[in-house]
């Protein structure tokens, strides 16, 4: 047992007080008078003023003491130690998300979390309670209730997601609720793999406790990729060690009927990655890459592959001399790059059209993609260059962005866009859009409004990267792949899978109709793996890759504290330690039953 505010002892000093209005009190001795009018000589006289007296058992005077106490004892806050809630109001946050997947030896991260807070739920006592808060994808409030059977019923429904969980969300939301009752308690079951700058972080109103889980190593694929060409495929992947020490392990490439083609030994030291390429392969719909054994984290150790088909692309290019850009767009393979010389005649036969620093009138046919437009009305209205702010992603996840170090970019000056709503900013500098992405009239177009050369951009290696992964957008690949995603994202579907009469099997092997909901609205993949669309005939099939975020194969663990919105005195107030239980109330509570009881006594004059 300990005393949240132990200097509320010092109330203890009302018991010697007490026991010295006993002793000072005077007592009156019975004398017989002959006449009332002797009585007043009598009084003066025979009168004994004792107020040094003895002390008496005297009940009243007892049930006075023993109330003091009870009431000192209850303003110290006295709380038994323990595992239990320690507040009226306990908001538990659990994470759902995909690095919680990670096994340890009591099970997966999130088993673990959920029996934790199983066990808190447990020693729940009248009148606390609890509000469950979900971290995913979309964060929200699955239960605020005292009842421990519904607490514990929503704590078993809450399962394993393999989305990008919206953990901003879920913190503003608990820190809402623990501003409105500063004296609550919040409890986080989550690693700490937020994402999220310090600044970002939401104020709480005390100090939030992290449940943190154990640390385990990861040994996984970071990045796969393949191609085409006639009967022959290529594939390229990187493995990444997030252990202490070196790995070897053996990489196995599967076909689309699930039989090993190839596989190879590699090493991959601690902390570090192994990239690895496979050639001369039989050509496929798609592959599989997986790692041979298990480790503690199963969903990065195998990844599907829609390879690229190579078909040869037209790519017609305006610039003014930038070579950088137009080898960065022969990168790749499937595509010729033309040049033009009339950005008011493009020809119609372009898949993707490319113009840097000019912007046309009209939108051509295809795809478009906008380099450093210049100031004015053209498709788009383009303002003044100003200075340039701190390079960020805007969307975390976008494929556009993926291997792309956004922190060593450097640019001189960017120019101030009015972005339609179709057009969405993928990555800002300060709070204005260096890279937007969308598309307008069945075309996709991307816009980078900087000019290149005066930016360290093409110098480096994420340069290619990124005009590969901006190609890669505008022109999607043809034959049977719809793409690769991240679980949650929410996917176009187009025709011919907008017809009536496709069906959608998932990873768990679980078929669905393609509903109009999923056309209007996208379709949303919950699994990671892959998803095959499949028309009224045999030959009509579509798949669709899926994996979970890249930043959720990170399994160290985050320590960050959290801000409070607590003054010093109120810190001090709810300085109790994590686990306890006050029994302030119960004192409380028997100190009035004393009160009556006093009351009781001293009309009786027992």
């Amino acid at each position: 047992m300990s005393l949240v505010s132990p200097w509320m002892l010092s109330f203890l000093a009302v018991l010697p007080a007490i026991l010295i209005l006993y002793l000072l009190k005077r007592t009156y001795e019975k004398v017989t008078v002959p006449s009332t009018l002797l009585w007043g000589q009598v009084l003066r006289e025979m009168e004994a003023n004792r107020p040094w007296q003895k002390l008496r058992r005297n009940l009243l005077l007892l049930l006075q003491l023993l109330l003091a106490l009870l009431l000192a004892l209850a303003l110290a806050r006295p709380a038994l130690n323990g595992d239990g809630p320690v507040a009226d109001h306990t908001i538990v946050v659990l994470d759902l998300s995909p690095s919680m997947a990670a096994k340890g030896q009591n099970g997966t991260r999130l088993e673990v979390s959920k029996q934790q807070a199983a066990e808190l739920i447990g020693r729940l006592t009248p009148p606390q309670r609890m509000t469950l808060i979900a971290m995913g994808q979309e964060p929200r409030v699955l239960v605020s209730t005292s009842d421990r059977a519904e607490l514990e019923n929503r704590l078993h429904e809450a399962g394993q997601e393999y989305g990008k969980a919206d953990y901003e969300g879920a913190l503003s939301l608990a820190a809402a609720l623990s501003v409105q009752e500063p004296s609550s308690d919040v409890r986080i079951y989550s690693d700490g793999n937020w994402g999220i700058e310090p600044a970002m972080f939401p104020k709480f109103g005390r100090q939030p406790t992290v449940e943190a889980p154990s640390v385990t190593a990861n040994l996984g694929i970071y990045y796969a990729a393949g191609l085409v060409s006639g009967t022959q495929g290529q594939l390229v992947a990187t493995v990444k060690n997030d252990g202490e020490e070196a790995i070897t392990t053996e990489v196995e490439v599967l076909d689309e009927q699930g039989q090993v083609v190839d596989a190879k030994q590699v090493q991959v030291a601690a902390g570090g990655q192994t990239p690895l390429t496979w050639s001369h392969l039989p050509a496929q719909t798609h592959y599989e890459i997986r790692l041979q054994g298990e480790d503690s984290f199963s969903l990065d150790d195998r990844v599907t592959v829609l390879p690229q088909v190579s078909a040869q692309k037209k790519v017609w290019l305006y610039t003014t001399g930038n070579l950088f850009l137009e080898k960065a767009l022969r990168i790749g393979g499937g595509t010729t790059v033309e040049r033009g010389s009339d950005p008011d005649v493009p020809p119609d036969d372009a898949a993707l059209y490319v113009y840097d620093g000019v912007i046309p009138k009209t939108w051509p046919n295809g795809a478009v993609l906008l380099i450093n437009p210049p100031q004015g009305d053209g498709v788009l209205k383009v303002g003044d260059l100003v200075e340039p702010g701190k390079l960020q992603a805007a969307q975390l996840d976008s494929p556009l962005l993926q291997h792309v170090e956004l922190e060593r970019i450097h640019l001189k000056a960017v120019r101030e866009v009015e972005a339609p709503p179709w057009l969405q900013t993928v990555a800002k500098s300060g709070e204005r859009p260096m890279l937007l992405a969308g598309e307008h009239e069945g075309r996709r177009v991307a816009m980078l409004p900087f000019d290149l050369h005066q930016s360290d951009l093409p110098l480096l290696p994420a340069f290619p990267i990124l005009i590969k992964q901006i190609k890669e957008y505008l022109m999607p690949s043809s034959g049977t792949a719809l793409g690769q995603v991240t679980a949650g994202e929410r996917v176009a579907l187009l025709p011919p899978v907008r017809e009536q009469g496709w069906k959608v099997t998932d990873p768990s092997g679980e078929q669905r109709v393609v509903s109009k909901a999923m056309i209007e609205q996208g379709f949303k993949p919950a699994l990671p793996g892959l998803y095959r669309f499949q028309g009224k005939t045999a030959e009509e099939v579509k798949l669709l890759a899926v994996t979970i975020p890249e930043a959720e194969s990170k399994l160290s663990l985050q320590r960050t504290a959290l801000p409070t919105d607590a003054t010093e005195e109120r810190g001090a107030s709810d300085q109790a330690q994590s686990g306890q239980f006050e029994i302030w109330r119960y004192l409380a509570f028997f100190a009035l039953f004393v009160l009556f009881a006093e009351w009781g006594v001293y009309k009786r004059g027992i």
